[in-house]
């Protein structure tokens, strides 16, 4: 049962000025600040989101880990649940090594494919991600661990990530990048949040009142604890009133003994320190932790001894957490073109090659903090044969300098059907640098270039966690995008191949032609300490449509091994009021001769088919607002259900101050503008009007329409009302 506030309240009463400070800043790089007098116990933290580091020892993990399918990898499947069995599978190995806070998940954007880090987010949507965040959280507070949701806010370069500035507008702030973090907040109730290294609008983020205290804490009631990234630059006393909670790692810099002199002296009020203590205190108390203090203050008897050593680590290798694991690689696996060779059927081959740099052991996730030494790695080599059966032999080529290509073309031409696995790894996609190019490294475009010209039979499959540039994308037999599948993709990969798994992925990030055509392109990663969000609201699919330029493979996509149809939608409504929501209900079948999954995917289309609407608003000419997964049996039917609220059809207004300030001292009588031009609080809107909601299999792909017109309003939504 959790604490009485009054009992947390009489703890933090206890601590002298000197320990409550101390408490606001990490002892070392994982732990928090004890105090033994008290019987409070340090808290340790470890790194993830795709396995639990524990210790590390020159940034390197002490212990092996379990590591899953990397986040974009998650958010390909398209599946909540399955990322809940992720986080939790992590979050249970984070306990194994004396951790109880992960820091885990990222929720940043997938804004330009060149960010180092796309690997470790969801994807390029914020309502995706939002959703996969709430379920990778409750997946690790599920095993009573704390989630951490993180990098608050807009930290989508690594450029210069201790000191650049993310310059971007409040409209483009609260529709895109903060709506994860409110997802994160709001539904599923996260204990702890991390902020970010950048600046935004040229203010440190922890020492923001506005984003911490008046959006964070105030608007969506966000009670848990605020942590800064490691090593992050604070000011004393702006974080000090702002809301930050904890300083890490450790020893002090901002906070600690320079936080109790400013308490001292004025600078900082003791009330905003004590309600840091609490916060803190409120977190160990959910984690099962404050127990024994609490009881020994209630009693007035000594405390209890707390440990003075990091607890051992003892990870464990679990045959079902690796079963998981494999199914998961496969489900996350994107099969992007496929002219009927996939799946392989072993008794019409009699040879396969496998080549590339990556064909015998792909790469499975990113460098930097989210790097862990895996418990095994799965061979696709060895997968395959297993797979395929003795009466099929795989002939393995790496393939890497010019001799290589050539003897791999060479294989190729001899063989039935050949498998070309290139890729990225964790030496081009990490923390701390971004990519420079989204071309293939090394030789790998000309190996594909020159198996393809040996072998029409020929599947390429592409190990990233980000897009890369395809040239020769539409002469494979069959093209696979496997982002980072964790320790089991050789397994997965595998049996998505033989036909033994389907191929359960959708693109999460838009995967375009060429750089030169991505939203941010010209602005990224930025300059002179900027990093200047220029294309606005456009973000992945929305720039796309909006710009009309054509894309490799479009946001959602992915094929199947079987058939579906989408039947058509009914709605619960088709005129929806103040106050109302729309329910959706669409059939689904399978059409097909074997099971298989399918995503159907919901978007809004506001008035006006996207464009302008009334005002002279730009809008994207649709968003994704919900999606189900479903796996059916062959002729199986279901039906999926949405529900849809009026923020489902909102957009955020700031106001125009200069209008409400000029407009009373117009001299000459102008034609009064449209009621919907200027509003005169911020908030959320809804425009009056016809919108379309929009079912299908992608982006791109879109089978049913259906119209609401809603009434909307000129007073801003409840700002309690949920995201969807």
């Amino acid at each position: 049962m959790p604490a009485e506030p009054s009992a947390i309240d009489a703890l933090v009463a206890a601590l002298s000025l000197e320990e409550k400070a101390g408490l606001t800043a990490g002892v070392d790089n994982w732990s928090t600040m004890p105090v033994p007098r008290l019987g409070i116990p340090a808290v340790y933290l470890s790194d993830g989101p795709v396995g639990a580091r524990g210790h590390t020892v020159d940034h390197e993990s002490a212990t092996t880990s379990v590591c899953v399918i990397s986040p974009t990898a998650m958010g390909a499947s398209f599946d909540p649940e399955l990322t809940a069995r992720m986080s939790a599978i992590v979050a249970r190995q984070a306990r194994e090594k004396g951790a109880r806070v992960l820091l885990a998940p990222t929720v940043n954007l997938h804004r330009h494919p060149l960010w180092g880090r796309n690997f470790e987010a969801f994807s390029e949507d914020p309502v995706l991600t939002g959703k996969l965040a709430v379920a990778y959280i409750a997946g690790v507070q599920g095993e009573g661990q704390a989630a951490t949701i993180k990098h608050f806010v807009a930290n989508e370069a690594e450029f210069e990530r201790f000191t650049s500035s993310s310059d971007l507008d409040e409209r483009t702030l609260r529709e895109l990048y903060l709506l994860p973090f409110e997802y994160g907040v709001r539904h599923a109730k996260v204990w702890t949040l991390m902020t970010s290294y950048n600046r935004v609008n040229g203010a440190h983020v922890p020492d923001q009142r506005r984003l911490i205290g008046e959006i964070l804490r105030d608007e969506w009631d966000f009670d848990g604890l605020v942590m800064t990234d490691w090593w992050a630059i604070i000011d004393t006393e702006l974080a000090g009133e702002a809301g930050l909670d904890l300083e890490m790692p450790g020893p002090a810099r901002a906070f600690g003994p320079a936080l109790a002199a400013a308490v001292r002296e004025g600078r900082v009020s003791e009330q905003a320190l004590d309600a840091k203590v609490r916060r803190l205190f409120v977190l160990f108390d959910r984690l099962g932790l404050l127990d024994e203090a609490l009881a020994s203050l209630a009693s007035g008897g000594p405390a209890a001894a707390v440990a003075s050593e990091r607890p051992a680590e003892h990870p464990e290798d679990r045959a079902e957490d690796r079963a998981a694991l494999r199914a998961a690689a496969a489900q996350s696996t994107v099969l992007l073109t496929n002219d009927g060779i996939l799946p392989l059927a072993p008794g019409a081959i009699g040879s396969i090659a496998l080549l590339g740099p990556r064909a015998e052991f792909p790469a499975i996730m990113g460098g930097g903090s989210a790097k862990v030494r895996p418990h095994a790695r799965a061979s696709l080599l060895d997968a395959l044969r297993e797979r395929m059966g003795a009466t099929v032999t795989v002939h393995h080529e790496a393939a890497g300098d010019p001799d290589g290509i050539a003897r791999a073309a060479e294989l190729a031409a001899s063989c039935d059907v050949a498998i070309v696995v290139v890729g990225t790894d964790d030496t081009i996609e990490s923390e701390g640098f971004d990519r420079t190019t989204m071309d293939l490294p090394a030789h790998q475009d000309e190996l594909v270039e020159r198996v393809l010209a040996a072998n029409q039979r020929t599947i390429v499959v592409v190990s990233s966690g980000a897009p890369v540039t395809m040239p020769w994308a539409s002469r494979p037999a069959a093209l696979i995008q496997a982002f980072y599948g964790g320790q089991e993709l050789g397994n997965g990969l595998a049996d998505v191949l033989s036909g033994a798994a389907e191929p359960g992925g959708r693109l999460p990030t838009t995967l375009p032609l060429r750089l030169e055509h991505t939203p941010a392109y010209g602005s990224f990663p930025g300059e002179s300490s900027h990093v200047r969000y220029g294309e606005g609201l456009l973000i992945g699919y929305r720039w796309y449509e909006t710009r009309q330029l054509p894309v490799a493979f479009c946001f959602g996509h992915g094929l199947s091994y079987t058939t579906f149809s989408i039947g058509e939608a009914r709605v619960s409504t088709t005129e929806m009021h103040r106050g109302e929501q729309v329910v959706v209900e669409v059939p689904v079948t399978n059409t097909g001769k074997r099971t298989g999954s399918e995503v159907v995917q919901c978007y809004v289309a506001p008035p006006g088919g996207g464009r302008l609407e009334p005002g002279g608003r730009l809008r994207a000419p649709k968003e994704l607002r919900a999606f189900a997964k479903v796996v059916l049996e062959p002729n199986a039917s279901t039906t999926v259900r949405f529900e849809l609220s009026e923020r489902s059809f909102a957009y955020y207004d700031t106001t125009d101050e200069d209008w409400l300030a000029l407009e009373p001292r117009r001299a000459h009588p102008a034609a009064p503008l449209p009621p919907a031009a200027h509003k005169r609080a911020p908030g959320w809107y809804v425009a009056p009007g016809r919108y379309e909601l929009c079912i299908g299999r992608s982006s791109a792909d879109i089978t049913q329409r259906v119209a609401v017109t809603l009434e909307g309003g000129d007073e801003p939504l409840d700002p309690a009302l949920l995201p969807d």
